[in-house]
């Protein structure tokens, strides 16, 4: 059975609100609450997956992305606290990844029902992309990595199967070692904790938005 995590909009003191209020960002975008005509977003996370890149990188970004939703944005709580409207979002987390076909309208109907939810998130990835590369000066030697990533998100609701938001979220980590006489990498973080950086970073700027539209 789907495990399912309620996340409420909670009040935040007053005093440390007061510094920040003035750089909250205001969205024009209709939240999709008011699209959806209730003030609890039901969803899930599912993958289209590319098989042109790694899967194992796909299904750890589904993953990351369910994270990175119960991570409560401070602009968000913000406008609760003074008055907006309060929205909890309850995500719906399946045991193992849930990878679909295709999109389509009749795609995000079918899949809210499976899980009862009221709207469907679908990540696919754009880019997975790791390199490492090195130069020398003189006696000194230096390696670098890089890791980029970018997936494609659309949320649909339940009942038209309309898209309601969509974006592009790209992450990036890098790192260097350099050392001299020799070339060093023990310093260096492997593929895997490198592109992982980068997906947690992609991740994050969709939460962001992604609450801010609720």
């Amino acid at each position: 059975m789907p495990d399912k995590i309620s996340i409420g909009m909670k009040r935040l003191p007053l005093i440390i609100l007061m510094a920040l209020i003035l750089s909250c960002a205001q969205t024009s975008r209709v939240p999709i609450s008011k699209v959806i005509g209730t003030d609890t977003v039901r969803t899930k996370v599912v993958l289209l997956p590319d098989r042109s890149m790694d899967i194992s990188y796909q299904r750890v970004a589904v993953r990351e992305y369910e994270n990175a939703l119960t991570k409560q944005p401070v602009s968000r709580a913000i406008r609760t606290a003074f008055g907006g409207e309060k929205v909890d979002l309850v995500l719906v987390v399946r045991k193992e990844v849930q990878e679909v076909d295709s999109i389509s309208p009749e795609t995000f109907i079918a899949l809210a029902q499976e899980s009862d939810v009221n709207t469907v998130i679908v990540i696919k990835p754009v880019k997975i992309d790791y390199r490492q590369g090195s130069v020398t000066r003189g006696d000194e030697f230096c390696v670098s990595r890089t890791a980029q990533v970018e997936f494609s998100v659309k949320v649909g609701e339940s009942k038209r199967g309309e898209v309601v938001f969509a974006g592009v979220y790209s992450g990036e980590a890098k790192a260097r070692q350099c050392s001299k006489g020799i070339r060093r990498t023990d310093k260096l973080p492997s593929e895997d904790k490198l592109v992982l950086k980068a997906i947690k970073k992609s991740a994050l700027k969709f939460s962001e938005e992604f609450w801010e539209s609720l």
